[in-house]
């Protein structure tokens, strides 16, 4: 059997809230003069472009046909995956989609992102981007962010890995944590101030005990991460928390731009979901 994609329910949501962002964004850089060299698309973790919805035999346009298929198109699409299968069902698109400007990018994309796009996409060469950040885990790292937010002239619509986290490098009881877990997290967030964010020192019968805060939900998990993105955006949306049939936070859908403007796009989109949800 072919190897696919396979997402839930949740994962079309996302899909369709960043094809409501794709089609104002691409209407307001039309003609702008501050845009002059394009406005380009970049897709950190591109999947194949084509998954399968996990209870049906139905195939979806993932986030690169989404951005394909928009009424205003990009002047560039870079598509980042490197899971060599899937950059195989990527280069379709090529053929696909032929009056499109399409670049297949294999590799890590912390790497391609700093020595490929940062350097090409800046306030200072008129031209603008999106970098559509939807890591399988924790493969986005801080420093990548900070190149980004750099330009002044890339935004990034991101999924945070809440399950992620907390299945993987945040157990319960932070001595149980190795150090490639700390590590890892380290590079994640940017810095080691993670541990006093998530983690308090609570009484017991024996003395103090440290442990994970039990408020560390999606939510909070959301929130922090967006006070470290504000250090480096001056404009971040509030997480918008994705969950599942149980009602468990997979992961919450933060954007981060430079202008107030951006914000308030997304902010209503992300409310008028929530209104839905209600």
């Amino acid at each position: 059997m072919d190897q696919e994609d396979i997402i839930g329910p949740w994962s079309e949501d996302k899909l369709q809230l960043l094809e409501k962002y794709l089609h104002p964004y691409t209407a307001i850089m039309r003609g702008r003069k501050w845009c002059r060299n394009g406005y380009h698309y970049i897709d950190a973790f591109a999947g194949t472009g084509k998954p399968r919805a996990r209870d049906e035999e139905r195939y979806i346009d993932g986030s690169p046909r989404v951005a394909l298929t928009i009424q205003h198109p990009f002047h560039s699409y870079t598509f980042i995956e490197k899971t060599p299968w899937r950059v195989q069902r990527l280069r379709e698109l090529v053929d696909e989609f032929p009056d499109r400007d399409i670049r297949i990018r294999e590799g890590d994309c912390n790497h391609i992102i700093t020595t490929e796009i940062t350097p090409r996409i800046r306030y200072e060469r008129f031209n603008r981007g999106l970098i559509f950040l939807d890591p399988f885990g924790m493969d986005a790292e801080w420093s990548t962010i900070e190149q980004i937010a750099e330009t002044r002239a890339l935004e990034i619509f991101m999924n945070f890995p809440v399950m992620a986290l907390n299945r993987t490098v945040l157990p319960n009881d932070p001595n149980a944590l190795t150090e490639a877990q700390i590590e890892r997290m380290n590079r994640f967030w940017g810095s080691t101030e993670w541990r006093d964010e998530i983690y308090e020192e609570i009484p017991t019968l024996f003395g103090p005990v440290e442990m994970k805060i039990h408020r560390t939900t999606g939510q909070r998990l959301g929130r922090l991460f967006k006070k470290r993105l504000k250090t480096v955006f001056p404009h971040v949306t509030d997480p918008l928390v994705m969950t599942n049939s149980r009602n468990a936070p997979l992961y919450c859908l933060i954007f981060a731009g430079h202008k107030q403007k951006a914000v308030n796009i997304v902010r209503d989109i992300f409310q008028r979901y929530e209104r839905l949800g209600e």
